[in-house]
């Protein structure tokens, strides 16, 4: 840890949605050219999907994570959006959310207090759908190395393998 350079940024993952976008242009050549060729409705349609599949890819909003010195910092769109102290962090866990939309996924939690002891952990929920099992076992060792006393549940183990 002492050699590690900081900070260490970790980037949402949107690579599958490329390929498919990708996957979707090239069906569309192939099915439009092997069929009507230029004039194939098939063709334009899926051309016209892959497009607006990478083009929402591309606009979709950045969510980073930097792992500083002495701080997470998670970030979407350039926007710092929670800042949390290596030393308030109490426990790291697998989760279920909190609304509707959310309810049945699992997510990594890191639960946190503001700092005085009397008051009530808050978590913050990362979404493991966005992110590599290296990018997850990097926050994970990275906070471990900066407070050990944090509490690891043992399905996150399970969870990034």
């Amino acid at each position: 840890m002492e050699n590690t350079q900081f900070p260490i940024v970790i980037k949402k993952r949107n690579g599958f949605m490329i390929g498919v976008s990708i996957l979707e242009i090239f069906v569309g050549l192939v099915t439009g050219m092997t069929t009507d060729g230029i004039k194939s409705p098939i063709l334009w349609i899926f051309v016209f999907v892959g497009i607006i599949t990478a083009l929402s890819v591309l606009v979709e909003y950045n969510q980073d994570i930097y792992l500083k010195e002495n701080k997470v910092e998670f970030y979407k769109n350039n926007d710092l959006i929670k800042e949390i102290k290596y030393s308030n962090i109490n426990t790291l866990s697998i989760s279920k959310g909190k609304d509707a939309k959310s309810k049945k996924k699992d997510f990594f939690t890191i639960s946190y207090s503001e700092g005085k002891k009397s008051s009530k952990d808050d978590n913050y929920l990362i979404n493991p759908m966005n992110y590599g099992a290296e990018d997850l076992k990097t926050i994970k060792n990275t906070i471990l190395k900066k407070n050990p006393s944090v509490k690891v549940q043992e399905e996150v183990d399970n969870f990034i393998k």
